[in-house]
């Protein structure tokens, strides 16, 4: 078969979008990492920051490319946004001021799974024994989280943060299942939504919390999360899913725990116990299995 130009055009096209889904998992990988270094940061004003900074980067970046008006959507997709991308956030800010990084992250890592199997449910796909086996895989994986590790000491804030990572998957479960509804809507309505948290998160903060002047490095890693994992990564990921190969992109999404458990383990914020090892592998292997049936019926 001859190489035209077309199709030079064409592998380019996919290749930058493979690249942009690439970039993203890297960017949501360094979140955990990152929040632990902004630990004495209170967690609204967290989020008043860095939704704050990602809505002016990502207005900039709508107003050059000619796509402000892509915030003009209606309410109901605006609230699944809005919903969704907060209190997940919010949570998970919360968990990680209360468990340790590595519990809490991957707890929250449970979604992947939970989206396959509740997804199959609501469209009445037939059962899967796959998907048995993932959500138990997961399970297990829970259990070494909160009794695998070296001097584990279990306390009810230990077990709130891990329950917080919990909801972490619910509610990106409950919001992916939701947005698909809205599959036609820009992305750049996701600017928006950032605003709308800055916002909100801005009034809670200074009604509950006092505020915390960030040191320069802190500054530094505030700039970089608003920038990247909380801001330009909604932009590359909404780009990728719609243009790269979804195989090859779930295939990659399951990096997103694995890279974000080395950051921990290589910074010192996470001990590299057998049990946390063990989590990393149900877990993320209870995902793999429980889309296996996916897979096979695309095939």
């Amino acid at each position: 078969m001859p190489v035209t130009n077309k199709s030079l055009g064409n592998f380019s096209f996919n290749l930058f979008a493979t690249l942009s889904g690439l970039l993203t998992i890297l960017l949501w990988s360094s979140l955990a990492i990152m929040t632990t270094f902004v630990a004495s940061i209170p967690r609204f004003e967290l989020l008043w920051f860095g939704f704050g900074l990602s809505f002016v980067i990502g207005t900039l970046i709508l107003v050059l490319t000619g796509r402000l008006n892509e915030m003009k959507q209606p309410l109901k997709p605006w609230i699944t946004g809005f919903s969704g991308i907060f209190f997940f956030h919010l949570f998970y800010f919360l968990g990680l001021a209360l468990a340790p990084p590595a519990q809490v992250t991957l707890m929250s890592y449970l979604w992947p799974t939970m989206l396959v199997v509740c997804s199959a449910f609501l469209s009445k796909r037939q059962f899967h024994i796959a998907y048995l086996i993932g959500v138990l895989m997961g399970l297990a994986g829970t259990v070494f989280l909160m009794y695998g590790g070296k001097n584990t000491v279990i306390t009810p804030w230990v077990l709130l943060g891990y329950f917080l990572g919990f909801l972490c998957a619910i509610v990106w479960t409950i919001y992916s299942l939701v947005n698909r509804k809205y599959v036609n809507v820009p992305a750049g309505m996701l600017i928006g939504v950032c605003g709308g948290i800055s916002l909100v998160a801005m009034l809670i903060h200074f009604s509950i919390e006092p505020t915390v002047i960030p040191s320069l490095k802190e500054m530094i890693i505030l700039i970089y999360m608003g920038c990247g994992p909380m801001g330009i990564a909604f932009l590359a990921w909404d780009y990728a899913s719609k243009n790269a190969n979804m195989s090859l992109l779930g295939s990659l999404a399951y990096l997103a725990p694995l890279l974000s458990m080395v950051w921990l383990v290589v910074a010192g914020k996470a001990p590299a116990t057998f049990g946390l090892g063990m989590a990393v592998i149900l877990i993320v292997g209870g995902a793999i299995v429980a889309t296996y049936p996916l897979k096979h019926v695309k095939e």
